[in-house]
């Protein structure tokens, strides 16, 4: 496989993971993060900087763990993927676990 073609199928995979845990959690995280902060205008900064570390962790790992030379199709597809979930699993138990720390929910 190609070694571009296969790094930008990682960023590819990433971003849609990314994007579509996004649009599941998006509208309860700007209520809680309204919530949790003291004045208005501090949530929105909050929200853009969750917002961005939820696509920056699991792309992060899908460029750093897809493999870029001798690598088939299907196992660079699969190696985007596992890594792209692992980062968005482990950034939503990080935020999961902050929001969780700030306030007894």
């Amino acid at each position: 496989m190609n070694e571009l073609f296969s790094l930008i199928t990682a960023i590819g995979i990433s971003l849609l993971v990314s994007t579509i845990i996004l649009l599941v959690i998006v509208k309860p995280l700007r209520q809680i993060l309204a919530q949790l902060c003291e004045n208005a205008e501090a949530t929105p900064f909050w929200v853009a900087f969750t917002i961005v570390m939820l696509f920056a962790t699991p792309l992060f790992f899908a460029v750093l763990w897809t493999p870029l030379y001798h690598a088939t199709a299907v196992f660079a597809l699969r190696s985007a993927m596992l890594a792209s979930l692992f980062g968005a699993i482990a950034g939503l138990v990080i935020v999961g676990f902050k929001l969780a720390s700030a306030k007894q929910i």
